[in-house]
């Protein structure tokens, strides 16, 4: 068995109660980056496990643009959803002049556990 991605979901709710003012922003951002991870290895693995081969070059491009292009809206909302939260987490991993509030991270939070529940849809049909 291999990790268990949604650990890093309920790690970035964790590192919200990091209460320590010089850490806070650090947190907050390691927060989005992490429910973006969780969600995205996820929702790659699923396509690896129906034998879609992954590729090594944009891999997070072509994950979004494979449920992006499925016929099931389920996936494409998980599409619409992982894209949000990429861009969340490229402004939290890069850019360091935007301001990463708590209710930024959050609103991140949610959208990784909503996506979470629509990839465990999937899993069962």
């Amino acid at each position: 068995m291999g990790f268990n991605w949604e650990l890093y979901v309920l790690l970035s709710e964790k590192l919200l109660s990091w209460s320590e003012k010089d850490l806070e922003e650090a947190c907050l951002r390691t927060s989005i980056s992490r429910s973006y991870y969780g969600v995205f290895c996820i929702a790659r693995n699923r396509l690896i496990a129906k034998g879609v081969t992954i590729p090594r070059i944009d891999t997070h491009k072509f994950v979004r643009e494979k449920y992006q292009t499925s016929q099931k809206k389920v996936e494409k909302k998980i599409a619409k959803n992982l894209r949000r939260l990429w861009n969340e987490r490229k402004d939290a991993d890069y850019e360091d002049k935007t301001k990463i509030n708590i209710q930024r991270a959050k609103i991140a939070i949610e959208l990784a556990k909503r996506t979470l529940k629509e990839l465990k849809k999937l899993n069962r049909s």
